[in-house]
């Protein structure tokens, strides 16, 4: 499949799909051949049709997991075998994915949290993915000059599906990083790198095992439940804004959504609004007799 991969790799980064899609995409490929002992552009939509069966029910993937290996298996089709595009869609379907709620920790949580926290590094990262809504990439591949202190603004350019995007940056946020810069940055090794938290080695950027490490023991630091990865700091701050009343559109913009439907998953109806909610027997009882 060597010339074949090489012509999908191609293809994807002509159309500007981020490394780990087309990481994503080409293994998925590579799996379905394998599966087949096979070359793809051998193998009907049938037989493609299988292999998503085995997937589902063999090896348990979830809706969500499942429609990367659609989606890697349509483009591979269309872009590199020519197939219109509207045969891909109908002879290979996408899941149904599953409707999960996000669990989100309590503001008194978040506070304890980052109080836990080591300070400086590991407390204005933690306090940068919760006050911004960052994801993992996002953070960690975060660079010096995307602060604008002037402006008061943070440039995220490592966002998912390769999308930029500016972000407010508090006061606050701004003072501890500026804290951080003394303390931890200026005049060490590696303080002229670009990244803005380096890894074990000066220059490089944090890697992804240290900072869900410093997630992990600021949360048992703090002695709080662990609901879930470093993305929960992300859910907890869409939701914390929805709760206070921002609107919608604005907090599909900060987080980098396309569509709104995927910002809708943070609507949770929790137990504080449910009851607020007059309820219709009570507005029936008060009407005039």
């Amino acid at each position: 499949m060597t010339s074949l991969r090489n012509k999908f790799i191609r293809e994807l980064t002509i159309r500007g799909r981020a490394e780990r899609t087309i990481q994503a995409y080409v293994a998925w490929v590579a799996a379905l051949a394998k599966y087949y002992d096979r070359s793809p552009d051998e193998l009907s939509n049938e037989q493609i049709r299988v292999w998503l069966a085995h997937l589902r029910s063999e090896r348990r993937l979830s809706g969500s997991s499942l429609n990367v290996a659609v989606q890697a298996v349509r483009a591979f089709q269309e872009w590199v075998l020519g197939h219109d595009r509207e045969v891909c869609v109908r002879g290979i379907p996408k899941c149904k994915r599953e409707t999960v709620r996000a669990e989100v920790y309590a503001k008194s949580e978040i506070a304890a949290l980052l109080r836990a926290a080591n300070p400086g590094r590991d407390q204005v990262l933690l306090s940068l993915i919760y006050g911004c809504g960052l994801r993992r990439e996002d953070a960690r591949l975060l660079r010096v000059d995307d602060i604008d202190a002037e402006r008061n603004q943070l440039r995220v350019r490592h966002g998912k599906g390769a999308k930029e995007r500016v972000l407010p940056l508090p006061d606050h946020l701004i003072e501890a990083l500026r804290a951080y810069w003394r303390s931890d940055r200026a005049k060490r090794p590696g303080h002229d790198s670009p990244w803005l938290f380096q890894g074990a080695r000066p220059g490089q950027p944090m890697s992804k095992s240290l900072l869900l490490h410093l997630y992990a023991r600021a949360v048992r630091a703090a002695g709080i439940k662990r609901k879930g990865g470093l993305h929960t700091l992300r859910h907890s701050f869409a939701t914390h804004l929805l709760e206070a009343g921002v609107e919608i559109t604005l907090v599909q913009r900060l987080l980098g959504h396309t569509s709104l439907s995927t910002t809708a998953r943070y609507l949770h109806v929790t137990q504080g609004r449910i009851q607020t909610l007059a309820q219709p027997l009570d507005l029936i009882a008060a009407l005039p007799r």
